[in-house]
């Protein structure tokens, strides 16, 4: 067993709060110069509103885009410090856009969906399903699908086929989920 002085301890303690608050200025300045949106709580409306298809890629929807992913970053950085479960993904609705648009966090890329459609379903999965839109629960076990193929446009505007299973299965169809104004909450299981 070590032990460490007084004075160790509190030099420890000063890093550690000096750290915090390099942290937390950082993400002041993130949030203060991107655009990060506020998340619209449940019972808003909007979260249970159909959302809207895409029919055309302008500047409004790179816009979007580009709201969307700095608020889905800026959320990931403070919730890893407040040690939260990190969040991988946003969906247009969640910030007060309904729009069928949403953005995932897979395999260490983000991905873009604009008018995804889930096409094929398959197995079972138990996850804890946590949402930037719904007050955290610790216990929110949900049943997804193992297995999800999903059929979305690009910001290219191409047609493309993604293939995803458990986690991001999970994620993807928790993303869709609000577009079709559904809430992890409506799948609690007792």
């Amino acid at each position: 067993m070590v032990l460490i002085s007084k004075k160790e301890f509190l030099i420890g303690g000063v890093y550690a709060l000096i750290i915090a608050i390099g942290i937390l200025a950082i993400a002041g300045f993130y949030r203060n110069n991107r655009n990060v949106m506020s998340i619209v709580e449940h019972p808003e409306p909007v979260l249970r509103q159909v959302a809207e298809p895409i029919d055309h890629i302008d500047g409004s929807i790179l816009s979007l885009i580009d709201n969307i992913i700095s608020t889905l970053r800026y959320h990931a950085l403070v919730d890893f410090f407040l040690e939260r479960s990190l969040p991988r993904g946003l969906a247009a609705p969640q910030i007060g856009v309904a729009k069928r648009l949403v953005v995932c966090g897979i395999n260490g890329k983000m991905k873009v969906m604009i008018n995804p459609e889930i096409l094929e379903r398959k197995g079972t999965y138990f996850d804890n399903d946590d949402c930037l839109s719904v007050e955290e629960r610790n216990d929110t076990v949900i049943k997804r699908s193992a297995y999800v193929k999903v059929k979305y446009k690009t910001l290219e505007n191409k047609e493309e086929i993604l293939v995803v299973r458990n986690d991001n299965a999970a994620l993807v169809e928790h993303e869709i989920d609000h577009l079709n104004g559904v809430l992890n909450i409506d799948y609690i299981l007792d």
